[in-house]
């Protein structure tokens, strides 16, 4: 039995800040399947979670995943359990909007077959200048587009599937690479108009200007050989 969404969480070991994502998304539990793409055991209070929030009564209740170790590996082993007619990602630290659910739905009705993205905003507990980077952020996905798994990427399970999910050989930046080979595809990105935020702490743990520079690097330095294979496709087919 399909559903019209599948949304696909990927936790970390220590990870627990699925929990207050799972109650933004309470209002999406009657027309969508969530799971938790984990590479531990769900928490001693797993059950009482899901009946506090009214999940448990659900003919698709939150499903948590035992999956193999790795970002792109738990997503695509959830993406091949999933049952959604679409996919979304979001990462366990991603606060939602207001209008974020329903501007998603409506983005995916209009263009059912495009990679949908959120612009990014980041939440208060990095340094100031994250400011710049929710500014990049914007140009990036715009511009170059090049949104990344931060920005809440969804797409048709059957396209997924045809590309053959996230490369889970890659040591970084699987959701970067998929945007690339979703664009090579021929497919179309499109913004769904409204934002999400996610956590700065990194920024603040490792320093805002070391952390920066150095997804920049590693971006262009994926982003490079990809960008000519792109036009290669385009000048030759």
């Amino acid at each position: 039995m399909t559903c019209p969404l599948s949304i696909i969480i990927p936790v970390a070991q220590e990870d627990s800040a699925w929990r207050e994502l799972l109650r933004m998304l309470i209002p999406l539990r009657e027309e969508a399947e969530i799971l938790i793409a984990a590479t531990k055991h769900p928490p001693r209070d797993w059950n009482d979670l899901q009946q506090s929030w009214g999940f448990e009564t659900l003919a698709s209740p939150i499903k948590w995943l035992n999956c193999p170790a790795g970002r792109a590996s738990q997503m695509n082993e959830a993406a091949r359990q999933a049952k959604g007619q679409h996919l979304w990602f979001l990462h366990a630290d991603s606060h939602l909007s207001e209008d974020a659910l329903s501007a998603l739905m409506k983005s995916l009705d209009r263009f059912p077959d495009d990679l949908h993205y959120f612009d990014l905003n980041f939440q208060s507990d990095g340094p100031v200048l994250m400011r710049l980077n929710a500014w990049g952020v914007w140009i990036r996905s715009h511009w170059f587009k090049m949104p990344f798994g931060d920005q809440g990427l969804s797409v048709s399970a059957e396209n997924f599937h045809a590309l053959r999910g996230f490369d889970d050989s890659l040591f970084y930046g699987e959701d970067h690479h998929f945007i690339w080979r979703t664009r090579i595809a021929g497919l179309k990105l499109r913004s769904v108009g409204t934002s999400i935020t996610t956590s700065a702490r990194k920024y603040r743990d490792r320093g805002w200007l070391t952390t920066t520079c150095r997804h920049v690097w590693l971006t262009w330095r994926q982003a490079l050989p990809l960008w000519c294979q792109l036009w290669k496709r385009r000048l030759f087919g």
